[in-house]
């Protein structure tokens, strides 16, 4: 469960990425920006710069809906050597004057996940580059989270933060910066492939 493989890759390694959301569910939204569409562009950055080296899926490449367990199915049948799901954050409290916005990046993967760990941690120094002056929120371990739980692959669960930070939801809407977070995507997927290369 989200944890299970062995060390060494057959050639092409393959990569399945996860565009959270889709369609009918939209995922969290602010000031008209929607968490389907920013992620969706995102993974796409990554697909076209990991695909001269390794095989890259994706789970959805267009707005459509694609039930959880599906996407794991997906990666499984796909027989991925890695899972990675991006999703934006959002806070669930309504923002009022002078309270102060929630912020940074976070990594979910599934619990007690060593190879799932691995790749958060193969993550977390670019993934905190993606808004540098917001903090990092850490790595965090769930049992809840379908994506994670039913992947027979390393799995991660990337939150890229907050969409309805004012800072944050204008550098989200910004095509370049949307191309800097996917290179930096990009860089910690490979940084984990090359500490299996031998």
């Amino acid at each position: 469960m989200g944890s299970e493989i062995t060390t060494k890759f057959e050639a092409p390694r393959r990569v399945m990425l996860d565009p959270g959301h889709g369609g009918s569910d939209q995922g969290a939204s602010f000031r008209g920006i929607c968490e389907k569409d920013v992620v969706l562009s995102i993974c796409r950055v990554v697909q076209d710069n990991l695909q001269y080296k390794y095989w890259a899926g994706m789970t959805r490449n267009e707005d459509k809906f694609v039930h959880l367990s599906n996407r794991a199915d997906l990666a499984n049948m796909w027989k991925a050597d890695i899972f990675v799901s991006v999703h934006c954050n959002a806070d669930p409290d309504i923002d009022k004057p002078g309270m102060p916005e929630a912020k940074g990046e976070e990594i979910w993967i599934y619990e007690d996940s060593f190879e799932g760990r691995r790749l958060a941690e193969a993550l977390r120094l670019p993934i905190d580059k993606a808004f540098p002056e917001n903090p990092f929120r850490g790595i965090k371990s769930t049992k809840h989270l379908t994506v994670l739980k039913n992947t027979k692959m390393p799995a991660v669960l990337v939150e890229l933060g907050f969409i309805d930070n004012e800072k944050t939801n204008v550098l989200l809407t910004d095509p370049d910066n949307i191309r800097r977070i996917g290179h930096l995507l990009v860089t910690g997927v490979m940084k984990y492939m090359k500490g299996y290369a031998n």
